[in-house]
């Protein structure tokens, strides 16, 4: 329950200081002390990146504890109250909900289920079509899923159309790019404009706000290959600000895509790459032999393809401010990460300007970050202090991360150290300091959009009554949207709704051939989260032994009458 977790809060932040490098957060990442009142200071109207850190350090190193407020704040919503949170569902939805999520916890399904849908051809392909992917998808096609927007809206749920496909999970740090066939990227990039269209035609339709984001993911209208260059240049560029070849690759210009059009863009883009705090190592410099391993400069050909990701991100900002609709870009892996961020800011200094924005309340553009990573409130951080700074929005999206066995395969096989944070709780308090930072910033600012993906009740009810009861937000504040998977914690999506807040549910769509792949990683990244719906499973469960209870006695009663009037 939330108490024991504030306990366990309070008891953390009052030892941290105490534990050891290995089994603590790193120092650099002291955040912001959670007050008891909003934060009202207003951001400097204009300071170097260097100036930023500062700021950030400044105020991280205030207390070398974190703090939470002297009366913890206990959740206001009873999410146990599955009678009612429940109640629009059926019981052949109440059963088939149960049985997909129990079968899910099966050791054999967790253990051997992931390669089977991957590897296990036509046959496993056809059998899931009819069973999990109904369950956890939309749809193949995008009119497919238009029968999940309108059932989701009954409920006062959002809907989030993600275009589930994915590039390659790659191990080993790549070559240069050579690749010139971009056909895949380029139906990916058109599916995901697709959706965002459609999904703005259901609002028009319904005249309403049902479908408030597009998704992209990165890896799959980029080369993965390329992205992990980039991110090895973007790293080695920060990590080593002052050595000759850092200042050669920032000198050629070659990693900035604005600036043939606009010199303003690439001088500030020059400013966020040369940014000073401790980003997650994800590569190595050194050579065996003690050597520095320099990467080498974007080729003409990988610049090329780099301004074609770049011009179907713009289509997709576009078709958002066409439609009202606001772009969520995905999270990947640390070693595509510096890429992603170093695009998402490209598209923000573009499109989450005031210009941009007006008659929004929204921003155009959100970036997510991994709260599991070390180094994820720190970039947070950094980046809100970088848009501010020049009077530009921020969206943020916080999630708690998807890919700890293919990071962990990785830095095993690079020698390299793990990028996540050394316990669960540890997480557990990055990600309440990013939810407690963004509120901070929307109340005192007012230019931040926050998405809240998460299935930790205790972190949802704690969020929710922050939002409310400390910040005195609207519960229907369109710039603050709770999000669950669909099919994954629908009593907390439930819950939430019925107490009035904004709900979206995250419905991947897409062929069975190409969505698998990424259902079976989640499956894989996701175990504790699956285990976790035990909970929900519990509360299922519940809800149908009291209406058959209910209907028994029905039951029992309408068969007394009729043998006394016999």
């Amino acid at each position: 329950m939330i108490s024991n977790f504030f306990n366990q809060y309070n008891h953390y932040s009052n030892n941290v200081h105490q534990q050891s490098k290995e089994t603590t957060i790193n120092n650099n990442l002291n955040h912001e002390e959670v007050t008891t009142e909003p934060n009202n200071k207003q951001s400097s109207s204009s300071s170097t990146p260097e100036q930023v850190v500062t700021t950030i350090n400044n105020n991280n190193n205030e207390n070398n504890t974190l703090n939470i407020p002297k009366k913890p704040l206990k959740s206001s919503i009873d999410f146990s109250q599955a009678d009612l949170y429940f109640k629009p569902y059926s019981n052949w939805q109440l059963l088939k909900s149960y049985t997909m999520l129990t079968s899910c916890r099966f050791p054999v399904i967790r253990k051997y289920g992931p390669e089977i849908f991957e590897k296990g051809g036509a046959v496993v392909r056809e059998l899931a079509k009819y069973t999990y992917f109904p369950y956890f998808c939309g749809g193949e096609e995008l009119k497919d899923t238009e029968k999940v927007i309108k059932k989701l809206k009954k409920y006062n749920l959002k809907t989030i159309l993600d275009y589930s496909v994915e590039g390659p999970v790659v191990l080993s740090e790549s070559n240069e790019v050579t690749q010139l066939d971009e056909t895949t990227e380029d139906a990916i990039a058109k599916v995901t404009l697709d959706s965002i269209y459609f999904m703005g035609e259901q609002n028009r339709i319904d005249n309403s706000f049902n479908c408030p984001f597009g998704v992209v993911k990165v890896t799959g209208i980029a080369n993965c290959s390329l992205l992990e260059r980039l991110s090895k240049i973007l790293c080695f560029i920060q990590m080593h600000p002052e050595t000759d070849h850092a200042k050669k690759l920032l000198q050629d210009n070659n990693i900035y895509h604005f600036g043939k059009e606009n010199e303003n863009l690439l001088d500030l883009m020059k400013e966020y790459t040369i940014k000073n705090y401790p980003r997650t190592n994800a590569f190595s410099f050194v050579k065996n032999g003690g050597e520095m391993d320099l990467p080498k400069p974007l080729t003409e050909i990988e610049i090329g393809k780099l301004e074609r990701v770049m011009k179907r991100l713009e289509k997709l900002c576009i078709a958002c401010k066409e439609t009202g609709l606001s772009l969520l870009v995905d999270a990947e892996q640390t070693y595509y990460q510096p890429a992603i961020d170093h695009l998402y800011m490209m598209l923000s200094l573009k499109y989450n300007t005031k210009e941009m924005l007006v008659s929004r309340t929204m921003p155009i553009v959100y970036n997510t970050y991994q709260m599991y990573l070390k180094d994820a409130l720190y970039r947070l951080q950094y980046d809100y202090h970088f848009l501010s700074n020049y009077s530009l929005s921020h969206g943020v999206k916080l999630v708690r991360g998807a890919y700890m066995k293919s990071e962990t395969a990785r830095c095993t096989e690079n020698n390299l150290p793990y990028p996540f944070q050394q316990t669960l709780l540890e997480t557990h308090v990055n990600y309440v300091k990013g939810v407690e930072f963004c509120f901070d910033k929307l109340y005192s600012n007012q230019n931040v959009g926050m998405i809240i993906c998460s299935h930790n009740q205790d972190t949802l009810g704690m969020a929710s009554r922050l939002m409310v009861e400390k910040y005195g937000f609207d519960k229907q504040d369109p710039r603050v949207i709770f999000a669950q998977l669909y099919g994954m914690g629908d009593n907390l999506s439930l819950a939430l709704s019925f107490h009035g807040y904004n709900v979206g549910k995250y419905v991947p769509f897409g062929k069975v051939i190409d969505v698998m792949p990424y259902l079976s990683r989640r499956l894989i990244e996701n175990g504790d989260m699956i285990s976790g719906s035990s909970s929900e499973t519990k509360k299922m469960m519940s809800e149908l032994q009291r209406r058959i209870s209910i209907k028994t006695k029905q039951l029992y009663n309408s068969a007394k009458e009729m043998t006394m009037k016999k």
